[in-house]
């Protein structure tokens, strides 16, 4: 799947006197499979930006389009003259004017009777199943009796029967590792990084193909943060695309290779990670306070030690235990 935004704009209280412009002229594209931090001083339209990416908020003008891919089953008289029963289409949504409509996206390597998809979306559905967004303290997104029930109702909504809704939030409740003990409870007696696990099981079990996270630790102890961390980069490495809005960039630091930064609605800087977190001058300018490690590093490099990339505590340890074996000084 691929978003794509073109000149995107967001007023909030357009034409009156409280008028804020919160996003301005963005552009940038998302690919699959990438894990993409999100970053920027408070108010600076990072929360409003992804809001875009699934409709949630529809943008006061500007283009996005969404590709993806959809199995299809052909017609007995289709089947039988291409000899396959199912058909990858590659469908185009864009969202312009006020409007999504869904528009003949061409493939070479494709059929154009196979490839083209005329029908118009009925609602923003397809694409909010295909991007799944988890606010900050999704936790009191929760409202079902037990935590299975909540965790099947999104894929439930999505057309799924009970019986395969039952099985998904099974499956993302065992992948967030809750006790299954506990499926049956209520999930307002769960502690706070427990409630934030059902959550996000709950938006796993409709199975979107892109995970957009709004400050997904906030409020959650060390241990907590490391869980959620990790829930993600095996997301990740099972082929999801995961954009992670944050103020913590020691874990952005680790985690991501690709970076945003936003001020006052304007998108600032658009690429490698390591390189944004190491330009600690310019976070500063922006608001921004680097990485403790890149911090830490930088004064080993004042003294005039030459650190390689470090992205972790680990790989900081690891680094000065092998400096201090050839009995350099710090």
């Amino acid at each position: 799947m691929q978003i794509k935004i073109e000149k995107l704009n967001y007023i909030y209280n357009k034409s009156t006197m409280i008028e804020k412009h919160a996003i301005k002229d963005v552009d940038v594209s998302f690919e699959q499979g990438e894990f993409i931090g999100v970053i920027g001083p408070t108010g600076s339209g990072k929360t409003t930006f992804i809001e875009q990416l699934n409709i949630l908020t529809t943008p006061t003008s500007g283009k996005i389009t969404w590709v993806f891919q959809n199995q299809s089953k052909l017609s007995k008289k289709m089947a039988k003259k291409y000899n396959v029963e199912y058909v990858n289409r590659n469908i185009q949504y864009e969202y312009e004017d006020t409007q999504v409509f869904c528009a003949p996206f061409k493939d070479k390597n494709l059929n154009k009777k196979l490839n083209f998809v005329k029908e118009k979306p009925r609602s923003f559905a397809d694409i909010r199943r295909r991007v799944g967004v988890v606010f900050q303290f999704a936790e009191y997104q929760l409202f079902e009796e037990t935590i299975l029930k909540d965790v099947a109702f999104g894929a439930k909504m999505f057309g799924l029967s009970n019986q395969q809704a039952e099985e998904r939030a099974k499956k993302y409740l065992k992948l967030v590792d809750l006790p299954e003990k506990l499926w049956n409870h209520s999930p307002f007696g769960l502690s706070g990084g427990q409630k934030r696990r059902v959550a996000l099981a709950g938006i796993l079990a409709m199975e979107p193909e892109f995970l957009v996270l709004d400050e997904p630790t906030a409020g959650l102890d060390p241990a907590g943060v490391i869980d959620i961390l990790n829930i993600f980069k095996k997301l990740h490495d099972e082929g999801k695309t995961v954009i992670v809005i944050t103020h913590d960039l020691d874990n952005i630091l680790e985690f991501s290779t690709r970076c945003l930064m936003f001020k006052d609605g304007k998108k600032i800087y658009d690429g490698d990670t390591y390189e944004l977190l190491k330009n600690t001058e310019f976070l500063y300018k922006n608001e921004m306070k680097p990485p403790r490690i890149l911090e830490f590093v930088s004064k080993l490099e004042a003294r005039g030690i030459n650190v390689p990339k470090i992205t972790n505590e680990n790989e900081l340890v690891e680094f000065l235990n092998k400096y201090l074996e050839n009995k350099k000084e710090i």
